[in-house]
């Protein structure tokens, strides 16, 4: 009997397993031995279809969830599918001029760049769109200023070079003039533009005991300032629209108990902003950032909520440095090559955004 060669097998078996992943993502049913033979076009017998079935199932790319019926893809079988569409995304045209059209506007504010970014990935993807906020501390600052509210209270603006904005109020103990706040206002923006919170302190603390007696006075105001900065720089904030785009295909999702943990996570955001901000170390970690989008698909996000759904990252930058990851969650039945492309092509997008407010100076208001 004649053997064929390995190579040719292998091949079988990967056009094979690609037809059977594309065609259950398009039609949501388990694929059959005769739909295969009747619309693939793969130029295989009844029999060798079978037979490559059986050792794709064997394999653990293939699952056949009851005796009589087809095969279903796996999680192992799912990566494999990413993994060939790395090498051919597509985004088409008129949606990459959409896409392009919703940036027209130019938005002053780091915080409503990733919420309209959230927004167009959920809207384009008909998933839920996620973006990740930088970290504050890991920012070069641009501004940090007090404004007077009146009486003891004065509210601290701080707005780091990349454009994100964080406010709160500081209750004093003395009702400060305005001249005053001035006078601290100027020197604290003499010397924190460009650095990072960390050498701010530094700074700060060494030049105000050289400073002038006015300015001398309010060094604890300034110490107090620059410590309100590192304990209020809070965690990634994650921005998250579209959730109710994945739960219009409740059958994907598992049984209700699994529907309802998945509901849960995503209305927390917590586990979700774990993932993502270990997308971004990981990132970070590699040194020279990757220009692929990244898939992590069900228990690949070590989240087991997040079991029957996958989720599709890429970073975005500042100055070449990789600071924020943004991505689409939905079910692991999605057009991964569309979805790999769509991260790819806003990334690149919220990119140049970023680099635009640089090049430009804008003032960046709160």
């Amino acid at each position: 009997m004649r053997q064929l060669d390995p190579h040719v097998v292998q091949e079988r078996k990967r056009k094979l397993l690609q037809w059977v992943i594309h065609s259950y993502i398009k039609n949501s049913r388990p694929i059959a031995s005769q739909d295969i033979s009747e619309e693939a076009g793969l130029g295989l017998s009844s029999a060798s279809i079978r037979s490559l079935l059986k050792e794709l199932e064997d394999d653990g790319f293939l699952a056949q969830p009851h005796t009589s019926s087809g095969r279903v893809p796996t999680d192992k079988g799912y990566r494999f599918y990413v993994d060939y569409l790395s090498g051919v995304q597509r985004l088409a045209s008129q949606e990459k001029e959409r896409i392009e059209r919703e940036y027209l506007t130019h938005i002053a504010e780091m915080d409503n760049l990733l919420a309209q970014t959230s927004r167009l990935l959920s809207h384009v993807s008909q998933s839920a769109g996620l973006v990740l906020s930088p970290k504050v501390e890991k920012q070069h600052l641009r501004r940090l200023e007090l404004i007077p509210l009146g009486g003891k209270q004065v509210l601290a603006v701080l707005v780091t070079q990349a454009g994100l904005i964080r406010h709160w109020p500081i209750q004093l103990t003395f009702t400060p003039t305005a001249s005053r706040i001035n006078t601290l206002n100027r020197f604290l923006n003499d010397n924190i533009q460009g650095k990072s919170i960390q050498e701010v302190q530094a700074t700060v603390e060494s030049r105000i005991k050289q400073a002038s007696r006015e300015l001398a006075e309010l060094g604890d105001l300034a110490q107090q300032l620059l410590e309100d900065v590192s304990e209020i720089a809070p965690p990634p904030e994650l921005f998250l629209e579209g959730a109710t785009n994945i739960l219009a295909r409740p059958e994907d999702l598992g049984d209700p108990r699994e529907l309802q943990s998945l509901i849960k996570v995503i209305e927390e955001k917590h586990s979700l902003t774990q993932v993502m901000d270990t997308i971004l170390q990981e990132s970070r970690g590699k040194g020279e950032p990757s220009a692929l989008p990244m898939v992590r698909i069900g228990h690949e996000t070590r989240i087991a909520e997040l079991k029957n759904v996958s989720l599709v990252t890429s970073t975005y930058r500042w100055q070449g440095e990789v600071i924020g990851v943004l991505g689409i969650l939905g079910t692991k039945r999605m057009e991964y090559s569309r979805m790999m492309g769509l991260v790819n092509h806003v990334s690149s997008i919220v990119t140049k955004a970023l680099e635009e407010w640089t090049e430009d100076g804008r003032e960046l208001k709160s």
